[in-house]
């Protein structure tokens, strides 16, 4: 057991001998199943012994999750051995409480969490996630922005309505209003909320839940056609941004190889997190993807650039698990890369970039901007971007800089 971790007899024996050494082994156990190494195994073994003192646990007990907050609070605000600088708080060690002790407890059965508050209408709006899933065929990546801001506005709604019968005219359009005043929500956004809720009040009278004709009432902001055109770096930033992934650290190497799946081939963050090992079919240099808004599969030619940076990935700083997903967490548990937003923002922000937004849709704007300034066809952009028709990318005719400045440097000195 934890002689296999520890090697003076003193800690071998301090470990052995303390209470719930099955219960103990058993969550050390699983850490050990899912790729920690040893300094990790050894710190969380040491966080055991310190929950258990702490909170009092030698034998197996309900434990609330308030319980072990406090613990925690009282842990972090202990007083450092006099050998070291005191610290008042200290909030690594109060994460590392409560992280080890909920997982231990909740793998022993004994955590009991405080319940979390009703949803209100989730009976109707369930429903209707269930609607736009299997009858109107709705990507996951659309149910679960819709299912986010219903959520959001029936919370709204819940504090002055009971039932949706009492949702009036007015209180929509102060929801719509707080959208753009409080939540700071552009006019397009406003007008998608509207969108939604309309569609969503649409469904709740078909099936007689609201009053009729209160859906046709939502009256939302007139968004003109190119009033919000994609903002994106320069492909000059781009290389630099690129550039700057070169070091030789684990987390240089994954983000290199995200970063240019952004920018050279303009996927969408959700499409690189959801590609898999299986996707990527080496021999013939190619990889497939489902795209994200359409459900639809394509297959893309894979660069030797790009194909050289997940290759080192893959090989050199990837755990090795059962998980078929490509980008993966560098630390055990090890689970899918939950989102790259970090990733992008790490790298653009310091170049202090004349932009709106410094996550990685932005790259996907780059790409576009790039392509069409380079003279590739619309219809060529459109395939590999992934979009349902022209219309879709031809905005990015609108942002085309380069052969705007071309026009603007024009000298007509000698015509006149």
């Amino acid at each position: 057991m934890f002689d296999q971790i520890f090697k003076r007899p003193s800690a071998i024996k301090r470990h052995m001998e303390a209470p719930l050494l099955e219960e103990r082994w058993r969550y050390v156990q699983y850490w050990v199943e899912n790729g920690s190494v040893l300094v990790s195994i050894q710190r969380i073994s040491q966080y055991l012994l310190v929950i258990m003192d702490s909170m009092k646990f030698y034998k197996v007990r309900e434990v609330h999750f308030d319980e072990i907050k406090e613990a925690a609070d009282k842990w972090a605000s202990r007083s450092s051995p006099r050998y070291m600088k005191n610290t008042i708080y200290s909030t690594t060690s109060k994460d590392h409480f409560m992280r080890n002790a909920s997982r231990w407890f909740n793998l022993l059965g004994c955590l009991r969490r405080p319940p979390k508050p009703p949803l209100p209408f989730e009976e109707r709006l369930q429903e209707y996630m269930s609607y736009i899933r299997h009858e109107r065929g709705f990507s996951e990546v659309t149910i679960a922005s819709r299912f986010s801001l219903l959520k959001y506005f029936l919370k709204e709604m819940a504090k002055t309505c009971t039932s949706l019968h009492e949702i009036t005219p007015l209180s929509i359009d102060d929801f719509l209003i707080k959208r753009h005043d409080v939540d700071k929500c552009s006019r397009r956004s406003v007008q998608y909320s509207g969108t939604v809720i309309r569609t969503f009040l649409r469904y709740q009278e078909s099936k007689r839940q609201c009053p009729l004709g209160l859906a046709d009432t939502i009256k939302v902001p007139r968004v003109y056609k190119y009033e919000s055109l994609p903002s994106s770096p320069s492909w000059d930033d781009v290389k630099t941004i690129l550039k700057n992934t070169e070091g030789e650290d684990p987390a240089s190497i994954r983000d290199r190889a995200i970063l240019m799946l952004l920018s050279i081939y303009g996927l969408r963050a959700s499409e690189v997190l959801k590609l898999r090992l299986e996707d990527i079919d080496w021999r013939n240099e190619l990889f497939h993807l489902k795209r994200a808004k359409t459900s639809r599969l394509q297959t893309l030619p894979l660069s030797l650039t790009v194909g050289n940076a997940l290759l080192r990935y893959i090989k050199e700083v990837r755990p090795i698990c059962s998980r078929r997903e490509v980008f993966l967490c560098r630390y055990a548990p090890y689970r899918p890369l939950r989102g790259i937003y970090y990733v992008a923002n790490k790298y653009m922000a310091p170049l202090e970039l004349a932009i709106k937004h410094h996550g990685p849709h932005a790259l996907r704007h780059a790409c576009a901007s790039h392509l069409i300034n380079e003279g590739v066809s619309l219809k060529e952009i459109s395939d590999l971007l992934g979009h349902r028709g022209l219309e879709t990318t031809r905005i990015y005719t609108h942002v085309d800089l380069t052969s705007l400045r071309q026009i603007a440097d024009f000298d007509i000195g000698d015509l006149l």
